[in-house]
């Protein structure tokens, strides 16, 4: 499976753009995934997974501890970053031009109302879908580049989960010290993702460790075909419980929007 086409798409993206032409699945929101994937050129089995993992598919999933909305639960300030870089290329540039980036760091929108207007696209499965599509994209140019390879999903689901300085660490320790623990490495992110970082048993797992677990169950998407039976089956899906995986877009409730590793990580 390639992780990226060779040209995507720059069709229009907007609330309630048309998938007309395309092959459907029966389910929408499935649907506007394979859109997204289409217009970035991201996998959409790639997609798909991550999207399975953080809302079950659940265009209005909201998370209690943060700012985390929609299909890939994105916390605020990485959406309006997302659409102020890629939104003019994806049919979404009136919004893009009412988000102002900061001297500070950081993304602002002056009207009230447009600013939640902008943030309540997250709960668009085609919009939200496009800009995973670009953030995944944006991930592995900078992986590709500072790894001279292509990434690979375990690359790509390191860069999601702890921003592209955050991966680059953890696979380049999995290369040259693998046993070396993961924690040692990224104390603070492994302080929001003790289930990521330690066992059950409370062991630090391994730099190799961790990169296998990011690249296997629950970290690496089955394939499309079973997900799709999955999200059009009676009982929906749920992700494995206890697995204590805090991605980029979720925080645990004892920090704000965003955690200050995972901002140090990803800045």
């Amino acid at each position: 499976m390639f992780l990226f086409s060779s040209t995507p798409s720059q069709g229009s993206t907007g609330p309630g753009a048309s998938g007309a032409g395309r092959t459907g699945t029966g389910n929408p929101v499935i649907d506007a995934i394979r859109q997204g994937a289409e217009k970035t050129g991201a996998a959409f089995e790639y997609l798909l997974s991550t999207a399975q993992r953080e809302s079950s598919l659940n265009p209005s999933a909201k998370a209690g501890s943060s700012s985390a909305t929609g299909l890939f639960q994105f916390i605020e300030q990485t959406w309006l970053g997302v659409m102020k870089q890629d939104g003019p290329s994806l049919g979404l540039g009136s919004y893009a031009d009412a988000i102002t980036a900061r001297g500070s760091g950081g993304y602002t929108v002056s009207d009230p109302a447009a600013r939640q207007a902008i943030l309540d696209l997250r709960r668009d499965p085609e919009v939200a879908s496009a800009m995973a599509g670009a953030l995944t994209r944006r991930n592995a140019d900078a992986l590709s580049a500072a790894l001279g390879r292509e990434p690979n999903k375990a690359d790509l689901y390191a860069a999601h989960l702890l921003g592209v300085r955050g991966a680059l660490t953890l696979i380049r320790n999995a290369e040259t010290a693998p046993g070396r623990s993961a924690a040692a490495d990224l104390p603070d992110a492994a302080s929001g993702n003790r289930g990521l970082f330690y066992d059950r048993a409370g062991r630090a797992r391994s730099a190799s460790e961790l990169y296998a677990v990011l690249g296997t169950s629950p970290g690496s998407p089955a394939p499309a075909s079973t997900l799709v039976a999955q999200a059009n089956a009676p009982t929906a899906y749920a992700p494995e419980a206890g697995s204590g995986i805090g991605t980029l877009f979720q925080t645990d409730a004892r920090r704000g929007p965003v955690s200050d590793s995972v901002a140090r990580l990803w800045g």
